[in-house]
Parts: C-alpha cells; sequence; structure tokens
C-alpha cells in the first residue's frame, strides 16, 4: 500500500512554496524593468536618450521650453567620447522638483562598463538630459 499524506504536508508545502513563488515574480518585475521603476517617466526619457545615443545617432531634440543651462557642453558628445556605442543599464536616480540625476552604467561593445551621471531638468511634462559626467552621485535608496 502507498502512504498517504495527510493535509499537514500539503499546508507545509504551500507555505513554503508560496513565498518562494511571490519572490520569484517580485524579482523578476524589478530585474526586467517592468514594475514601477520602468513606468517613471524619468527613466523612460533616459532610455530614449541613451538608446538613440548608444546606437551612434545625435542626441533628441531638447523638448519646447527645455531649461538646460545654456553654454554646457553637449552630454552626447560626452557620452560618443566614452564609447561610440554602447547599451546602458540604469543604476539609480533621484528627482527633486524639476532637476534630476541618473546614475547610469554604458556597457560597450567588448569593453569595460563606464559609471556616469547624467542630470536632468523638467519642463512641463518632458525630461531632457542636460549634462553627463563619469563617475556616480551617492544616491540613498530610501
Amino acid at each position: 500500500m502507498g502512504e498517504r499524506r495527510g493535509a499537514g504536508a500539503g499546508l507545509v508545502a504551500l507555505a513554503v512554496g508560496l513565498p518562494l513563488l511571490v519572490a520569484a515574480i517580485v524579482m523578476a518585475v524589478v530585474f526586467t524593468g517592468t514594475g514601477v521603476v520602468g513606468r517613471s517617466p524619468l527613466h523612460r526619457a533616459v532610455d530614449r536618450y541613451l538608446e538613440t545615443v548608444g546606437g551612434g545617432g545625435p542626441a533628441p531634440a531638447a523638448g519646447p521650453g527645455s531649461v538646460c543651462p545654456g553654454g554646457a557642453p553637449d552630454p552626447a558628445d560626452a557620452l560618443h567620447g566614452l564609447a561610440p556605442r554602447f547599451g546602458h543599464h540604469i543604476v539609480s536616480s533621484t528627482e527633486s522638483g524639476d532637476s534630476a540625476a541618473v546614475n547610469v552604467d554604458l556597457t560597450p561593445a567588448g569593453g569595460d562598463r563606464i559609471a556616469v551621471l547624467l542630470e536632468l531638468r523638467r519642463s512641463g511634462e518632458h525630461w531632457d538630459v542636460c549634462e553627463a559626467s563619469t563617475g556616480r552621485m551617492a544616491i540613498d535608496p530610501f
């Protein structure tokens, strides 16, 4: 005769398996960029900008009423100076009012990752990349 499991074994399996399943789903959402961060207008603007510039193209035009400081070096030129073509990964970001800073890793083909800080300004609903420099800004995750 086969061994018969009680209801307790099923509950134990459910109690262990369900939290693991939930954790796996949360991690998949966070690491694939489809969570709240992926829906951020700031992050979408950075992604659009870096996909164009990283593909070797010119920087997207600034939005109407751009509030980037005049006379600043072109951030696309600074990025192309680091690598003519690259992929990217947003590491962290912070925003306050109409200003934001985004830490990004550039991933040139066959090269090492390059830590870059992008500074952005918002005009209405449009974010413009105003400055790019190597390095990181310390951003408290809490």
